[in-house]
């Protein structure tokens, strides 16, 4: 699901805290990176699990209303799809998840009330109460329903969102990317064989993600003050220490891209790290590292700085 953009924000904002700190040991930065890269997970595991906590809920209710002193005939004999939801079952029954949750040690212990919330925003809907009309709702009733309660309900809720940012500050981000992961996955199923699934790995090629990852923070730190006096040279009437410090770190990692990485295109550097300074930095900062960047780049051609290789690369 992480994509190079995603990896390339959890180290401008590692470098970032790593700068702040007067350059605290190199391996514990990089261990904060890690760190906050396989946080990320977490947020899909925990969207999925919630699924059936949405069922024990229902369930729940649908014990109470038996309870009640005169119980309605809808009370007697309710709707039980929901609560049999195949893809609900599926993932209770999902070996992969069910490790994943235990060894993360995610669960939903003391949330019950918040989930009980969820589940009464929506229990009264049009759309779900004709799903629990429906006499035999077939497999792809069942997945529409929860895609559903994802899409409109889970993703929207303010409650949980206020959770998961008050649980990880790594997660913010990468909330959204997640949420595409756990739709993706809900679409997966398959009606012949829903339990055997697959989880959405975080990487798709997690050694060279990691790799990637690595060196772009080491040889950005290693290659700090050379890359501060090539910025220094461009800004003109600019004293570097002036310079807003997000922009540095971009530009110092645009330079280390294009200097220490020969498989990755200028252009595609350059396009990232501009993009990269609009979620950022400020809003006049995409014109102004655009054009430090243009000039450096120049020099580095003149001088035969920037050396790619591969089909394509060669300039």
């Amino acid at each position: 699901m992480l994509t190079r953009r995603h990896i390339r924000e959890k180290v401008l904002k590692t470098l970032y805290a790593y700068f702040q700190s007067d350059h605290t040991e190199i391996k514990v930065g990089e261990k904060e990176l890690f760190h906050s890269i396989d946080k990320v997970y977490e947020i899909y595991l925990m969207y999925l699990s919630l699924a059936a906590e949405l069922k024990d809920a229902a369930q729940n209710q649908i014990n109470e209303r038996k309870l009640k002193r005169l119980p309605t005939e809808d009370d007697l004999d309710p709707s039980m799809n929901f609560v049999s939801n195949r893809l609900i079952d599926a993932f209770e029954r999902h070996a992969d998840l069910s490790g994943k949750l235990s060894k993360s040690k995610i669960n939903w212990v003391g949330h019950q009330e918040m989930i009980r919330k969820i589940y009464m925003q929506f229990r009264n809907d049009e759309t779900f109460t004709a799903y629990l009309r429906n006499p035999a709702p077939s497999f792809e009733d069942d997945q529409k329903i929860l895609y559903w309660i994802y899409e409109e309900h889970i993703f929207a809720s303010e409650i949980l969102e206020q959770l998961l940012e008050e649980r990880s500050i790594y997660w913010l981000d990468e909330i959204g990317l997640m949420q595409a992961g756990v739709l993706k996955t809900i679409k997966s199923l398959k009606a012949d064989n829903p339990i055997e699934f697959r989880l959405l790995p975080l990487h798709k090629e997690e050694e060279e993600d990691r790799k990637f990852a690595t060196d772009l923070f080491r040889q950005t730190v290693a290659h700090n003050e050379l890359f501060e006096k090539e910025i220094a040279a461009k800004t003109q009437n600019w004293e570097i220490e002036r310079v807003a410090k997000m922009d540095v770190i971009l530009m110092k990692m645009a330079l280390c891209e294009l200097t220490r990485f020969p498989s990755i295109p200028v252009k595609v550097t350059l396009d990232e790290y501009i993009e990269l300074s609009k979620d950022y930095s400020s809003p006049q900062s995409k014109n102004f590292i655009n054009g430090i960047l243009d000039k450096i780049v120049v020099e580095y051609k003149r001088d035969n700085k920037i050396q790619k290789a591969g089909r394509g690369l060669v300039e």
